[in-house]
């Protein structure tokens, strides 16, 4: 069986936009709409959202698999990059499943979306420094994304919370990573929001969980010379328990070390959801 055209610009299970296609295809308009649709229609291409197509590999199970959430997030918008909890999914090398959100930030606002069970978000940010290309290869397409470095990621989880996962969830992430972070870059990160809670974070997380950073106390110096001296709100959960058809259930330790952890650093979690 002959392959139409779009196999030899495009590999199988490639992710490509419409501006891809008219640049290799040749064709624009209308005429590149209905060529795209006569496409998608016999099966050999499905549409991801409007304006992004993905092409079918030979073969391939419909519904059973699935695409790369990090590689659709390269391909929303032209300077969109992956961000908070996903980029610190990319940096343990996890990927997003069903029903995760996948956090994108871009200076072209996008509807948020939901495809194949995975919710993309958008998030704006001031501040698109601390990025790097991350290269990935799955099912021999390889693709680059563009992310924010592991420093960087953790510091604007912390700086915003509501791209945050709970508490757990964060360290576990931050102890898959392969590499010990540089923890002056962390701080510089830090100190450039210019959030005093945000080092009451910083100060809970680095004592009670990377004691394998060997952070010195030079650190930790600098952090409480930083720190809120008021009590102040984390507003993540610490844990969570999400049952098939539950709610989250917040899960507050109730050990001593993390009492008299929490009260030195003045932070205080969510109680409940």
């Amino acid at each position: 069986m002959k392959l139409p055209k779009i196999y030899e610009h495009f590999r199988q299970g490639q992710i490509f936009t419409i501006e891809e296609a008219r640049e290799k295809l040749k064709t624009t308009g209308n005429t590149l709409r209905k060529r795209l649709s006569e496409l998608a229609a016999r099966g050999y291409i499905f549409s991801i959202r409007q304006g992004l197509y993905r092409v079918s590999k030979i073969g391939e199970r419909p519904g059973i698999e699935k695409s790369s959430p990090f590689a659709v997030a390269g391909k929303i918008t032209p300077y969109s990059y992956v961000g908070f909890h996903s980029a610190l999914q990319l940096h343990a090398k996890e990927i997003p499943k069903e029903n995760d959100t996948v956090f994108i930030v871009s200076p072209t606002k996008f509807n948020s979306f939901r495809f194949e069970g995975i919710h993309y978000f958008w998030c704006q940010s001031p501040e698109p420094h601390g990025l790097e290309t991350y290269l990935l290869r799955e099912c021999d397409v390889e693709y680059a994304v563009l992310v924010t470095n592991f420093e960087k990621s953790l510091v604007d989880c912390l700086k915003r919370p509501a791209h945050c996962p709970p508490f757990s969830e964060l360290v576990r992430l931050c102890k898959k990573i392969d590499d010990l972070p540089d923890l002056e870059k962390i701080l510089k990160y830090a100190t450039d929001c210019n959030v005093q809670a945000l080092f009451n974070r910083l100060g809970f997380l680095f004592e009670k969980n990377f004691s394998h950073w060997s952070i010195q106390e030079p650190f930790f110096n600098y952090i409480r010379d930083r720190m809120s001296r008021k009590q102040t709100e984390w507003p993540i959960l610490y844990d969570s328990n999400e049952g098939l058809g539950q709610k989250q259930k917040n899960i507050i330790p109730s050990d001593t070390h993390f009492h008299e952890s929490k009260n030195k650093w003045k932070v205080q979690f969510n109680q409940q959801n």
